[in-house]
């Protein structure tokens, strides 16, 4: 068994795919009405990993750090910097671990949680 897909409820789908196109390099991989108000897009990484957006209505959304996507990267420097350029709120580190594992933590647009590793 595997996690085929995580679902996240956004309160402005089109700003959401336009974020994580840019910013996180995701593709559409369908996108289609669910009935009066409500539509979905299934986004997926360069791996195959897909994140499923909803949005119902007009009614806003909030996640209050409730979700977290983490991400595994080569350089948590050059990913903190690409965040900045797209003015990403970045909310702790990047640091490094007694380990050597690299910590970062940031916002999504819907107050998602992003969560950044660069291991060694």
């Amino acid at each position: 068994m595997n996690i085929n897909f995580v679902t996240i409820p956004v309160t402005s789908l089109d700003e959401t795919i336009k974020f994580y196109q840019e910013v996180l390099d995701f593709k559409i991989a369908t996108r289609f009405g669910a009935g009066p108000q409500m539509e979905i897009v299934f986004m997926a990484d360069e791996k195959g990993s897909q994140l499923e957006f909803i949005q119902s209505g007009s009614k806003k959304v909030q996640h209050d750090g409730l979700i977290s996507i983490g991400f595994n990267v080569d350089d948590i420097e050059a990913t903190a910097d690409h965040l900045r350029k797209h003015n990403v709120n970045i909310t702790e580190g990047p640091h490094t671990l007694p380990s050597g594992v690299k910590l970062m933590h940031a916002e999504d647009l819907n107050g998602v949680g992003l969560g950044f590793v660069q291991r060694p």
